[in-house]
């Protein structure tokens, strides 16, 4: 098998994870284009509309085939993906290994500042006025959010849940692609971004970048006591949980 000098894909167990800073660094490089969760948009516009299940995955697997044809566009391709969207992983991971579509692993193993993250984020989706462009990723111009108070039950939901995921990606990943694929774990990224974006350039093959001009910005603190108002329940009923160890773990 040969590898695709055309394509890549960035893969992560859900989100909050770094992709986002990611796709956007590379997309902003003449000669690249970046699909951005082309299989979340086909699962979520798909339970909608009331889509079967068996109907979603085919689309999904029709796209992807459609990412991997002919193209008259001369700019490098890439996917970035959401591991949970993918209604048939091993089928679809299976295709992007046997057309030699390098990937990339985003991972984050402090799950409960990644759940943390993730309702952070939703709280200001929820704003009706933002002062951000986009909830979900900060702007490197854009103000650092402030503290709020978290549901402190679906932060320990959302820990077991990332936990859950990261595993069944990590597994199916090493099914699929044995050893070739390269990983990238969210607190090396958030020290030293431009190490880990450089790794990741020429894991794709991808050349040119000397320097890296960053477009956003870490959302949340590394000590979670300066962004949950809450900070004392939540440590109480993470410590509950057996997160504990997580409060204070280093994150970026």
């Amino acid at each position: 098998m040969t590898e695709d000098t055309r394509r890549f894909a960035i893969l992560m167990p859900w989100g909050r994870v770094g992709s986002n800073l990611v796709a956007a660094t590379l997309n902003r490089r003449r000669g690249i284009r970046i699909d951005n969760e082309p299989t979340t948009r086909i699962r979520t516009f798909g339970e909608r509309d009331g889509v079967p299940k068996d109907e979603q995955a085919r689309q999904q697997m029709a796209e992807l085939d459609a990412f991997l044809g002919p193209s008259e566009d001369e700019r490098r391709a890439g996917l970035k993906l959401s591991y949970r969207s993918l209604l048939e992983p091993g089928a679809y991971l299976g295709r992007l290994r046997s057309a030699g579509v390098p990937l990339v692993l985003m991972m984050r193993a402090n799950h409960l500042k990644c759940a943390v993250s993730q309702l952070r984020a939703r709280v200001r989706a929820e704003e009706e006025a933002s002062q951000w462009q986009s909830p979900w990723a900060v702007r490197a111009d854009e103000p650092k959010p402030g503290a709020v108070e978290l549901d402190c039950a679906e932060v320990i939901r959302l820990t077991g849940l990332f936990q859950r995921l990261h595993g069944e990606t990590l597994a199916s990943v090493r099914e699929v692609f044995g050893e070739a694929w390269l990983g990238v774990e969210y607190a090396e990224l958030a020290a030293d971004p431009q190490r880990e974006l450089q790794r990741i350039c020429e894991w794709f093959g991808i050349e040119g970048f000397d320097t890296f001009e960053l477009p956003h910005r870490k959302a949340t603190s590394d000590d979670l006591a300066e962004d949950v108002l809450n900070y004392e329940e939540l440590a109480e009923r993470a410590r509950e949980a057996g997160y504990g160890a997580l409060l204070r773990a280093g994150d970026g």
